[in-house]
């Protein structure tokens, strides 16, 4: 066995772990299905908690625990620990410490398994075509909801999948990354005919949901994906420019002409620039209440941004009347302080480093799963985060296991 400790052929417990690694392996496989759904909080907690689990029964016969010491491991601990002060010193311990569990918590038991269980290619290709199926499916809904219930931007909007228009855009531009690895592992052109499709479907309806942070973060993985492809052996720039090129301005002329909402928020683009679509009032009150606690933030919950503590004194003197502060940097700062928003921008930022540098000294799915987390950090954790707050941890955490899974590979172990 790769992945554990050596035990004798002959001892039935190599079996047993066997087979609690596979069950963990399709835990993976249900969970990044059921994170994308309005309902299954409680499948989503059972398969958390029960992988956990499972992951610590078979702890010290696990051979890739190395992955764990790792710098960006390290930095998520730092994160999580952090995150615990800003329970202990927040104004509502109580509604932190619920909070803390039903997130923080979440990515400290989701992140080591994933990164220590999906450590073959095998998997790393399933996680793949588990985002695709899922991709079609949210993507196919949100084409259903358009439809059939008369929305003017299209978005999820059913009892099983619903998400406002920038969720669903963020929805996309994490599974459209990861599925792109199935382009270069399926061979068949009748498949690569079908993710062609299925790709430029899920693109037209990422213009249709007028998401222009999700258009931004969209074009910044684009450009990600273009540049490593032209960095790397059996690949034309020019051709990947070309093609990528009629493929958009197709959808965007599509979108432009078909639905006076996409029209009406492009051309109000260059009215709102300047205010960010009315965000710098938001962020402006959000700053005079971070100055009176920088260090260790209000605490953890949107309850919290909502309440008149925080703002009294300033020249808002009370809440805004909006539903969160439009940026996730700044969602931290006033939250957590400067000892969470530090380790935060560290761990995405140096992860992006680190996953791109390793990205060209491998090969196989490991490259393309590498080159995915990268411009699922970019485009979504530092381009759209700065209009949006809109990103779970626990999504963060798939993305960083997936991330190290694909780095702590070992070169001989076959699939």
């Amino acid at each position: 066995m790769k992945y554990y400790r050596a035990l004798s052929d002959a001892d039935p417990m190599e079996r047993k772990y066997e087979t609690a690694d596979r069950i963990m392996e399709y835990g993976i496989y249900a969970y990044i299905v059921l994170m994308f759904l309005a309902r299954g909080e409680g499948i989503r907690n059972i398969i958390i908690f029960g992988n956990f689990g499972l992951w610590l029964l078979t702890l010290r016969y696990r051979d890739n625990l190395q992955i764990l010491k790792s710098p960006v491991s390290v930095l998520c601990w730092i994160y999580v620990l952090v995150s615990l002060f800003s329970v202990v010193f927040s104004i509502n311990p109580f509604l932190s410490l619920k909070v803390f569990k039903g997130g923080i918590l979440k990515f400290a038991l989701l992140y080591p398994v994933i990164a220590t269980v999906m450590t073959r290619r095998t998997r790393l290709e399933n996680a793949a075509a588990t985002s695709f199926f899922t991709m079609i499916f949210i993507v196919g809904v949100a084409y259903y909801s358009f439809i059939f219930r008369d929305l003017e931007v299209l978005k999820p909007d059913t009892w099983l999948v619903h998400a406002w228009h920038n969720k669903f855009a963020q929805y996309v531009n994490t599974l459209l990354p990861i599925s792109c690895i199935l382009f270069f592992t399926w061979r068949r052109y009748v498949l690569r005919g079908v993710l062609a499709v299925s790709f430029f479907v899920s693109i037209l309806a990422l213009i249709f949901s007028t998401s222009r942070g999700g258009y931004i973060a969209f074009l910044a993985i684009a450009f990600i994906w273009s540049f490593y492809l032209s960095k790397s052996r059996g690949f034309n720039l020019k051709k990947i420019v070309a093609y990528f090129m009629i493929g958009i301005s197709i959808a965007a002329v599509c979108a432009f002409f078909y639905s006076s909402d996409v029209r009406k928020r492009l051309l109000l683009i260059s009215t709102q620039i300047y205010s960010f679509n009315e965000r710098t009032e938001i962020w402006s009150a959000a700053g005079y209440a971070i100055a009176r606690r920088p260090l260790l933030g209000w605490g953890l919950g949107d309850s919290i941004f909502h309440l008149d503590e925080p703002y009294r004194g300033t020249p808002f003197d009370m809440k805004p009347p909006v539903k969160g502060p439009h940026n996730m940097l700044i969602e931290v700062m006033f939250h957590q302080g400067i000892i969470g928003l530090v380790p935060f921008i560290t761990l995405i930022v140096y992860a992006a480093v680190i996953f791109w540098r390793d990205a060209f000294s491998v090969e196989g799915v490991r490259n393309y799963m590498l080159v995915a987390c990268v411009t699922i950090l970019a485009g979504n954790y530092i381009i759209h985060n700065f209009l949006e707050s809109i990103n779970k941890v626990e999504h963060l955490a798939v993305v960083l296991g997936l991330g190290m899974a694909a780095i702590g590979i070992h070169e001989d172990s076959g699939t």
